[in-house]
């Protein structure tokens, strides 16, 4: 039997073979020589083989990027029909200028964003679907970690994190707070329509003081006024609202959302 060497030097005196044709251009290829393997057919020529790689390389990033997209889709918070409220199924010509500022707003999001939106105004006017809008876009578009959160529903969840005697925090709740502290941005629905207490207040303070004072960006929806929402939660809330964010007033219009054509 040959040893390694003897295989060795049978490979490097091989003759070469004959060339054969690119199996993308069909113009003749050489074979390569490749160490300790001797001659080798190449499928491709070498332009072909990059033009080739480069595709596979963009295929790759696009599987990671539809990856990522649903990981971001699935922890933010959006659910069920909110998938379909997007700016395309908007009524822009009824949104007026409300549409046009949470459009710009979405499309400018970036690092240095820290100015968020109060969307307001009565209920069914479309402050949900702009907020959801901006939230898909973001996470769509720039891969940009949202959550959306009602406050009623987030306040239940805090309080499921509470032990039996309701009187210590869990790292449950701690964990669930620094997500709201800490996302790019945060989205708090519905604002004003939860039981108010002094818990309430307060919880709502921890996360609104937190997010302004670590300049990050938050958007209100709510169906009460900057004024209103003052008499009802307290000063120091509104008054960091009114810090963080620019007031749109949704205007009373007929909204509905745009079915897309079949």
């Amino acid at each position: 039997m040959n040893n390694l060497g003897e295989i060795i030097k049978e490979k490097d005196n091989a003759p070469k073979p004959p060339a054969t044709r690119c199996k993308r251009c069909l113009e003749n290829v050489e074979p390569k020589f490749i160490s300790l393997l001797g001659w080798r057919g190449q499928d491709y020529c070498d332009p072909c083989a990059e033009i080739i790689a480069e595709a596979r390389e963009r295929e790759q990033e696009k599987l990671s990027r539809q990856e990522r997209m649903a990981t971001l889709l699935k922890s933010s918070g959006l659910r069920g029909i909110m998938h379909g409220m997007t700016f395309e199924s908007f009524d822009s010509e009824r949104g007026g200028k409300a549409y046009d500022i949470a459009k710009k707003y979405a499309d400018d999001f970036g690092k240095e964003t820290t100015k968020g939106l109060m969307l307001y105004g009565r209920a069914g006017s479309g402050k949900t679907h702009l907020a959801t809008a901006i939230a898909k876009l973001l996470i769509e578009q720039k891969q940009i970690p949202v959550l959306f959160a009602r406050v009623v529903d987030l306040l239940s969840d805090i309080r499921r994190t509470f032990d039996e005697n309701e009187q210590y925090r869990t790292d449950n709740e701690t964990e669930l707070l620094r997500k709201c502290t800490s996302v790019p941005l945060f989205i708090l629905d519905d604002l004003g329509a939860e039981k108010m207490t002094d818990w309430v207040r307060q919880v709502l303070y921890q996360i609104i003081d937190e997010r302004w004072i670590n300049q990050k960006p938050m958007i209100v929806t709510s169906n009460l006024s900057l004024e209103e929402l003052e008499g009802r939660l307290e000063e120091r809330i509104a008054s960091r609202i009114a810090g963080m964010c620019q007031l749109v007033e949704m205007r009373d219009y007929d909204y509905r959302i745009i079915k897309p054509t079949p």
